[in-house]
């Protein structure tokens, strides 16, 4: 732009000294804006080479904070930004407001920890900048007890950054960065003695018997027989928030645009549309088990678009067959749901049928989730969840119902419908720190 404007000065003065030269001008006139047709040219190179300048920073910060949000990300579950003050929050990532149930921004970092670790995180934060070079970041074990949440316990950390700002710095500048990291409880067997395996399977052994009384037990060969190990116990987990309602109430819910205490609801029209539309699907349509996931396309990135080991993602169980034949096919579209009957339909192996009329299905798997996105369309079908952390424990429930719950959990705003072969229809949805089951 600033060579733009400076071609158009150049022409512009030119044309002045012809006009100039045309009216008998003396030579002095002519040469004194000529001095000032350069002087605006460089004058312009200059300011064009100023701001490429502040440009390029600008652009380099950018890519530097979103490389380090990948970064962060990594470590801890969320972050906020708190003032001066280091209490009050001054923004914050969705992820936040999703564990605390609410906008944080403008809020007391402290009034959502219990009353007696307050004061230790307002001695964390004076003390967090004390000694920069050996703690530039402080670790804080506590507790996030929010309202509409679960307790969770978390390790804070805290960052200072009041050394690079004016001592003098208004309360509304940031001066710590918070990570907060949720810590899932340790259930894990009692630890066994630091020596190899064989004396571990004695330890136990020996452990086992003197419980049950037993002493000694010969085996047919006669040599000493060993117990089983230990067996491992079941992780602890919190359990959902049930509900029970009609099909015809969460319609009405998914139309009203209020919020409600019982049922989740939108604001965008389109979103209503794919969630009343997936609703007459599962219900109508669905022959069998099946879960469907609706969600934006980019909470889905969010979470199995990493790439990275060890990291959740998804796979395909039918190479592709489900995912390829309902490509640009609406979930309202008779098409889908032909389709999504077929592939509910139980078989005997769990299967396509080997004489099904499409020659692509034949004997590949009948398995996975339907992911589609708030616009109706499926983002992935017949997809396995892989790597999801368990989010809640609901007894007499299977593997399917498990997935949704993770699923519902960890995928920002989704929306899960999950079906057993025989059993009712679950809506599950993630409300702040706990997660809410509807059975419709």
């Amino acid at each position: 732009r600033p060579l733009v404007l400076t071609m158009i000065m150049i022409v512009g003065l030119l044309v002045l000294q012809w006009l100039l030269c045309a009216t008998g001008i003396n030579v002095m006139q002519i040469c004194i804006v000529s001095s000032w047709c350069v002087l605006g040219a460089l004058f312009a190179k200059s300011q064009q080479s100023d701001l490429r300048c502040l440009f390029d920073a600008q652009l380099g910060l950018a890519v530097q904070s979103k490389a380090s949000t990948k970064l962060l990300s990594m470590v801890c579950d969320a972050a906020c930004w708190l003032a001066v003050d280091g209490n009050t929050i001054l923004g914050s990532d969705p992820r936040l407001d999703e564990i605390f149930g609410c906008r944080v921004s403008g809020m007391q970092f402290s009034s959502f920890l219990p009353e007696e670790e307050r004061n230790g995180f307002q001695s964390a934060t004076t003390s967090a900048g004390a000694q920069p070079a050996q703690a530039p970041v402080v670790l804080l074990p506590s507790t996030l007890n929010g309202a509409g949440m679960h307790p969770h316990r978390v390790d804070l950390f805290i960052a200072d950054i009041r050394a690079e700002l004016d001592i003098a710095a208004e309360q509304d500048q940031p001066g710590f960065l918070v990570g907060i990291r949720l810590i899932v409880p340790d259930q894990v067997a009692p630890a066994m003695p630091n020596h190899d395996f064989g004396t571990q399977l004695n330890f136990m052994s020996a452990q086992n018997f003197s419980a049950s009384g037993c002493s000694e037990v010969m085996s047919p060969c006669g040599e000493e027989a060993r117990s089983l190990p230990e067996t491992l116990r079941s992780f602890d987990l919190p359990r959902p928030v049930l509900h029970t309602c009609t099909r015809e109430a969460v319609r009405e819910s998914l139309l009203s645009s209020a919020n409600d205490d019982d049922l989740p609801s939108l604001a965008s029209p389109r979103a209503r549309d794919t969630l009343l539309a997936t609703l007459e699907l599962v219900c109508d349509h669905a022959l069998g088990g099946t879960l469907v996931c609706v969600a934006d396309c980019q909470a889905y990135h969010q979470v199995f678009g990493a790439k990275v080991p060890a990291m959740p993602c998804t796979r395909s169980s039918d190479q592709g067959y489900m995912t390829e034949r309902l490509r640009g096919v609406h979930v309202s579209d008779v098409r889908f749901q032909e389709a999504f009957r077929e592939f509910t339909q139980h078989t005997r192996t769990d299967r396509w049928p080997e004489e099904h009329h499409d020659e692509k299905a034949r004997g590949l798997p009948k398995d996975g989730a339907l992911l589609l996105s708030t616009e109706g369309y499926r983002v992935q079908c017949s997809a396995k969840l892989l790597g999801l952390q368990p989010a809640v424990a609901w007894e007499n429930v299977g593997t399917k119902h498990d997935a949704a719950f993770a699923c519902a959990w960890s995928v920002t705003g989704a929306v899960v419908f999950v079906k057993s072969d025989s059993g009712p229809i679950h809506l599950v949805t993630r409300r702040g720190g706990s997660l809410h089951v509807y059975r419709v």
